[in-house]
């Protein structure tokens, strides 16, 4: 559920000394990826190294996070959007490497309760680990892009997300 992912961000930040930060370092987290599994990497590569169209990926197998170049520089320099992507992969690498959480697949065709969506997982714990429920409370959409770095609308999604 969106409250167990939000308890699981506040955790992680909590064992990184980042309770009470706003702007969360994903790229910097990224470099002490190891302390949450000692096989843990990432790679920065070229964009012909990715299927079209993909910005990032997490290979469950190997536990490594392959960034594509640009958005890697772009994460560094502070856009939201590439920030974001970071952080989604890393949510990827703790729920299907760390925690491991199973990856929902219908034959069938039968629809996947969201709250089993690998991808909805992602996107949550993402958000949860960007912005900080505690942290922004009573802030604007603007000023919660602002402090935390993200894109503005991932700065409304998280908003609409808070109770």
């Amino acid at each position: 559920s969106r409250n167990d992912l939000r308890s699981l961000a506040k955790l992680i930040r909590e064992k990184l000394n980042l309770s009470d930060v706003m702007y969360f370092p994903i790229v910097n987290v990224l470099e002490v990826i190891h302390i949450f599994d000692d096989d843990a990497h990432f790679e920065i590569v070229e964009a012909n190294e990715l299927e079209p169209n993909e910005h990032a990926v997490t290979d469950i197998n190997t536990k490594t996070i392959k960034i594509r170049s640009d958005v890697y520089d772009g994460a560094c320099e502070g856009v939201g959007r590439d920030r974001m992507t970071i952080a989604h992969e890393f949510a990827h690498f703790i729920t299907l490497c760390v925690c491991g959480f199973r990856l929902a697949r219908s034959f069938d065709d039968a629809p996947i309760p969201t709250y089993c969506d690998p991808e909805w997982q992602a996107k949550c714990l993402a958000g949860e680990l960007m912005v900080d429920s505690d942290l922004v409370k009573g802030m604007s959409a603007i000023e919660i892009s602002v402090a935390c770095g993200v894109s503005l609308p991932a700065a409304k999604m998280q908003l609409s997300k808070i109770a």
